[in-house]
């Protein structure tokens, strides 16, 4: 996998499932597939104008990230969850999900289907000292705020707002801003070891 860069403007705009908003979709593995499609794992960022329903996922396993606007109220499963900015959540993407909000927001969401794959999302504030990321097949390095340098070997892009590096290699990051480090791991057919 190449030093791939996705700038904000590139990103695919797709309703959602259920209608109730849009997606900008940032990746997805196989290539071309969407959001009702059978993806291994997506990435993409949310707007949410107002409260409703969240599109249901049957055998997905979400992180959902709360990266601009006032907290959001998620109800699932009998339990309320308050997100608040740059603190990452982690919910079974089949069961039924009420959001409420106050204003709109954006989120940043990881899907990603049982048994093919799995995610993990880690925010990092970048406040001017090399930052060394481990590789993952694949790593995505996601602008969130300020203006952060993501270098691999001799290759390096500034990320804004929006913007995200997909790659598989080592990558260091420095500047000033937030960005979200999300690493996708695939998962081994049942029955196999390592």
């Amino acid at each position: 996998m190449a030093f791939d860069l996705r700038r904000a403007e590139e990103h695919v705009r797709r309703p959602w499932r259920n209608g109730g908003g849009m997606t900008a979709e940032v990746a997805a593995w196989p290539p071309g597939t969407d959001a009702g499609s059978d993806f291994a794992w997506r990435v993409s960022f949310a707007d949410v104008a107002g409260s409703g329903a969240f599109s249901t996922f049957p055998g997905v396993d979400r992180v959902i990230t709360l990266i601009d606007g006032p907290p959001m109220t998620l109800e699932l499963a009998g339990e309320t969850t308050v997100l608040r900015p740059f603190v990452p959540y982690s919910f079974d993407g089949g069961v039924s999900v009420l959001c409420s909000v106050t204003a709109p927001t954006r989120d940043l969401n990881v899907m990603t289907r049982r048994g093919c794959a799995s995610a993990t999302v880690e925010m990092l504030d970048v406040r001017g000292v090399s930052l060394p990321q481990a590789p993952a097949s694949p790593l995505l390095v996601v602008g969130l705020t300020g203006s952060v340098c993501a270098r691999e070997g001799d290759d390096a892009a500034t990320l804004g707002p929006g913007d995200v590096l997909v790659t598989d290699q080592p990558v260091t990051v420095e500047g000033a801003g937030v960005v979200a480090i999300v690493r996708i791991a695939s998962t081994p057919p049942s029955g196999i070891q390592d």
